[in-house]
């Protein structure tokens, strides 16, 4: 059997498709199927459009893998979005989790352990045999701590500091006047207004100006990413507390592009903050893989 995986994220929706034994042979990248972002209907164009792609390309029979942000706790959008999803697979066999869940699959091959997605959000997620227990995920109106949505608002902030005096002029001054194209500091204002429209993926963005700042030395910046990881630690800490005793190791995988664009900015503080008995560890598989392992453990069952 082959297997169609989709992760689905709130800044692009992310196609894979499998052999037998899960090494990828077609990949293809769409924007958000987020519903919260482009509606139901626009969920199942997306959808629709990335599945029907891959299926042309099978050659086999095809089992499904949906990991799909905004798949939560509130029933009558689980409802809407099982609705989409049912349709989009269209009789082939599927599995449809939430992108957390989606992660620790992906990340640990859906052994025990915990993971964390750091991309627009950020949540935890930890699973030790049938219980599990999550921390994080508050959307960004309440917390989405140490996610892109957090570190591109730090970046503004950290800019309007620096412009006035507040902090000492670094790198990052200048680099945010280059990258946006401002003619002076003052500029941010409508650029925030004009460009960024309260948009949380758009400012997530800005991510990019702060690595480059981080890579030129800037001070606050490079506390911007320390102070990212020990959020990030805290859910981490919070979901595993959940399931495993205070004496167990915890495997710890990650998934999402604020690691990728990161890299070693965040993944080494928060290497260092994670509590004794954490181990961080290269994900397993990409955040498409997932699902499709927990479907096809379940239709060995």
């Amino acid at each position: 059997m082959q297997w169609i995986g989709v992760d689905g994220g709130g800044t692009k929706t992310l196609f894979e498709l499998y052999d037998s034994d899960m090494n990828v042979l077609q990949r293809l990248r769409l924007p958000t199927c987020h519903a919260g972002q482009v509606g139901y209907d626009g969920m199942r164009a997306v959808l629709s459009e990335g599945v029907e792609a891959l299926l042309a390309e099978a050659s086999d029979d095809v089992g499904m893998g949906f990991g799909l942000a905004g798949y939560g706790q509130d029933a009558r959008i689980r409802a809407s979005i099982e609705e989409v999803v049912r349709a989009v697979a269209g009789g082939h066999p599927y599995e449809l989790v939430n992108d957390v869940r989606a992660a620790w699959a992906s990340s640990l091959a859906a052994r025990d352990g915990a993971a964390v997605i750091c991309g627009t959000g950020s949540i935890a997620y930890a699973v030790r045999g049938e219980r599990d227990c999550r921390a994080g995920g508050w959307g960004f109106q309440i917390g989405d701590e140490g996610s892109g949505w957090w570190m591109g608002r730090e970046v503004l902030r950290l800019f309007s500091r620096q412009a006035d005096g507040r902090d000492p002029r670094g790198p990052l001054y200048d680099v945010v006047l280059d990258r946006l194209g401002l003619s002076d500091a003052y500029g941010l204002i409508a650029y925030v207004r004009d460009e960024l429209q309260g948009d949380r993926t758009k400012v997530a963005s800005l991510t990019r100006v702060l690595r480059e700042a981080a890579m030129a030395g800037d001070a606050r910046a490079l506390d911007v990413y320390d102070r990212a990881a020990s959020e990030l630690a805290q859910i981490i800490t919070a979901a595993a507390r959940g399931v495993f005793d205070p004496s167990d190791p915890v495997p710890v995988g990650y998934v999402g592009g604020v690691f990728e664009g990161a890299g070693e900015f965040l993944l080494g503080p928060l290497r260092r903050l994670l509590p004794n008995g954490f181990e961080l560890v290269e994900p397993a598989y990409g955040p498409t893989a997932g699902p499709c392992l927990l479907l096809a453990r379940r239709l060995s069952e």
